[in-house]
């Protein structure tokens, strides 16, 4: 979620300097993952429903992500192609959403219990809005020191740190269960 807060924050100065757009045309780059976003979320749902290890969904949607980030930071791309690249990563985002909720939800239950559920959901997203929080006190001294490229290597390296930590709650749920 810091890497959203990242580009919810800073998508349209750091695409407006690498890709010389302008403002206008930066933030519609926004709209584009927003809108690839919520696709992916749809077909993350479907996905998920479908899928008992939701942490390889995670995976390779969030490794998707993060190449789009490293792709955007690179700066070889052409400014058209922003678009797209915004949209997919976007949607590979937005693909692994319903697979994490899922993941969580069968962590928290195997560990803990039914019961605890809400509570751990709630411990869960309140992380998700603290990483949306401090992002930008984070990373926003990168804007100011001009290294627009390296806050999209931040998104990519933040979006790969989700994917590990994901696969790790998973090993841990499944040695959880077998153990039990």
């Amino acid at each position: 979620t810091a890497s959203f807060g990242i580009l919810q924050n800073f998508a349209p100065a750091i695409l407006g300097n690498v890709y010389g757009m302008s403002l206008v045309v930066a933030t519609s780059t926004l709209t584009a993952y927003l809108l690839g976003s919520a696709a992916g979320t749809i077909t993350g749902g479907f996905l998920a429903s479908r899928n008992e290890r939701n942490e390889r969904l995670i995976a390779i949607a969030l490794a998707f992500s993060a190449s789009m980030a490293l792709l955007l930071a690179s700066g070889q791309i052409g400014a058209a192609l922003v678009f797209p690249v915004m949209a997919l990563m976007g949607f590979g985002v937005g693909t692994s959403g319903p697979n994490r909720d899922l993941l969580v939800r069968r962590a928290a239950t195997g560990q803990f219990g039914k019961a605890a559920f809400g509570r751990i959901y709630g411990f869960v997203y309140s992380g998700l809005d603290v990483g949306l929080a401090l992002s930008p006190l984070v990373f926003g001294p990168l804007l100011d020191a001009g290294r627009f490229q390296a806050a999209l290597v931040a998104v990519a390296i933040l979006l790969v740190a989700a994917l590990l930590m994901a696969l790790r709650i998973a090993s841990a749920t499944r040695s959880a269960a077998m153990t039990a």
